[in-house]
């Protein structure tokens, strides 16, 4: 069965503790935002984190498809997207029937026009997913979620640093000793500006 999210109930999610972030008019997506640290229970945390998951696989393929990028840089986009496919697949064998399948995603004019656009947009989108799942971590009550919540924190970190350095020609960027766990709040205010 494949479930489509409207507008409405994006923003429902984000209201329940999801991050929507608009930009323009349009729904970027549902991050999980430590919103994830916000939501009731660790179902509705899975949940959550499962959609940011499957946001993140269409960011990737949509930039796969662009043609921006080529030879290693492409590798490393095919090889972020199976982590994200990855981190989806554990969360929705934990969800079953209760995992979200088939969610449509919609972008700003332009977040897939160039490079630097896409390389934006995922430094915006994974800074959101750290912050998220070091919320989850706090949030969760099961240890072994918080240990795959820790794991995808590590991972999504790892994304970020790339695209950081694609966002700004390909030089080294210096990351924070300790990355925040943010509240939905700051984690709109951080991504909104680097958004087009």
């Amino acid at each position: 069965m494949t479930t489509t999210t409207s507008r409405a109930e994006f923003l429902s999610l984000g209201a329940k503790g999801g991050l929507a972030l608009v930009v323009g008019g349009s729904v970027l997506g549902v991050a999980v935002g430590p919103a994830l640290g916000q939501a009731a229970g660790d179902v509705e945390i899975a949940k959550l984190a499962a959609t940011a998951e499957l946001l993140a696989v269409d960011v990737y393929s949509r930039a796969i498809t662009t043609g921006f990028f080529t030879a290693d840089v492409l590798a490393y986009m095919e090889a972020a997207r199976q982590n994200e496919q990855d981190h989806y697949d554990t969360l929705a064998g934990v969800l079953g029937a209760d995992a979200p399948k088939g969610l449509k995603f919609k972008y700003p004019a332009g977040t897939f026009a160039s490079a630097k656009s896409i390389a934006a947009t995922g430094v915006a989108l994974e800074t959101a997913f750290v912050g998220a799942y070091l919320g989850a971590v706090e949030a969760l009550e099961s240890v072994d979620l918080k240990a795959v919540a820790g794991q995808v924190a590590a991972n999504e970190a790892q994304h970020l640093t790339t695209f950081k350095r694609l966002d700004a020609g390909n030089t080294l960027v210096p990351n924070p000793s300790f990355p925040e766990s943010l509240t939905a709040a700051q984690a709109t205010a951080a991504v909104t500006p680097f958004l087009a």
